[in-house]
């Protein structure tokens, strides 16, 4: 009961600025959304967060196909991992694809994922910090959508190169004030708050490392665009469909998103930018003060 009043409270609280009418999106290919070309994947070396299924999989196959030199994908499953990054070699080539087990709800576990890869590979190029759990109860969700990817984009800084790209992934549930899901939209919304401002502080103006964030609608329970449209196909297929289209929207801004910018990839697979409004006037409330008379 105490849980669910204070994320609540938080939620309600940070997604004033999120709210409907407190922000606008911009199709990505509107003449307000310019091509600016920032990265070529061709060469790059990539660390994929959750990449043996999902938006990570399908994440990882686009950079493949764009001839990444390395992707790193990371899982919690050795054994589904391993078969992964198997899979992904005999397509594109031995050694493309390195498997790094690691349990992303735990600090310590990302802290030796990212000492890993120093001493392993290259100083990388791309970070798609993806992780997100939909299960498991209060802590394990802030654990994993909140508190991992801001250890994330923290070790990330300290481990890639000046010119390189973090992609924040996060759900769009965020972005909906009325959602019942409330630790799941608690942390989905901190985190989009928490992304924006590591983006234009002393992280960018240190490390010359740009940052974008993309949240999407996944599952229908994410929907912030108005009603659900009617599923015409097979649920899987579906959902699938949708991965691509994320993995897809993650790429281009690998390519082309501007540091500091937050986008929304809609189920129907359309990416926009989105522009949010600040709050203007707000109303202070004083409750009476009470004074309790010990006599």
């Amino acid at each position: 009961m105490f849980a669910n009043t204070v994320f609540n409270a938080v939620r309600n609280g940070v997604q004033k600025f999120f709210c409907k009418k407190n922000f606008t999106t911009v199709p990505s290919s509107s003449p307000s959304c310019p091509l600016k070309q920032h990265m070529e994947v061709d060469g790059k070396c990539a660390l994929v967060v959750d990449g043996t299924s999902g938006v990570g999989h399908a994440f990882a196959d686009e950079l493949l196909k764009m001839n990444a030199a390395k992707v790193i994908i990371t899982g919690l499953n050795g054994m589904k991992g391993a078969e992964t990054a198997c899979e992904f070699n005999k397509i594109y080539g031995q050694g493309r694809v390195d498997f790094y087990q690691t349990d992303v709800g735990n600090n310590y576990e990302i802290k030796n994922m990212f000492k890993y890869i120093k001493n392993n590979f290259e100083a990388l190029d791309v970070f798609f910090n993806n992780a997100e759990t939909h299960e498991g109860g209060v802590d394990d969700m802030i654990a994993t959508n909140f508190n991992s990817k801001i250890h994330g984009i923290i070790l990330a800084t300290k481990n890639m190169k000046e010119g390189s790209v973090i992609v924040n992934h996060t759900s769009a549930i965020g972005l909906n004030p009325n959602s019942d899901m409330i630790a799941h939209s608690a942390a989905s919304t901190g985190f989009l708050v928490a992304s924006m401002a590591f983006s234009k502080n002393k992280y960018f103006k240190n490390t010359n490392i740009r940052m974008t964030t993309l949240c999407s609608e996944l599952f229908p329970s994410t929907f912030v665009g108005g009603t659900v449209p009617p599923i015409t196909c097979d649920c899987q297929e579906a959902q699938r469909n949708m991965e691509i289209s994320i993995a897809k929207s993650a790429t281009y801004l690998v390519k082309h998103g501007s540091n500091n910018t937050l986008w929304l990839c809609q189920q129907t697979g359309i990416l926009s930018i989105v522009e949010l409004q600040k709050i203007v006037e707000y109303t202070e409330k004083y409750e009476p003060r009470i004074i309790i008379d010990d006599q």
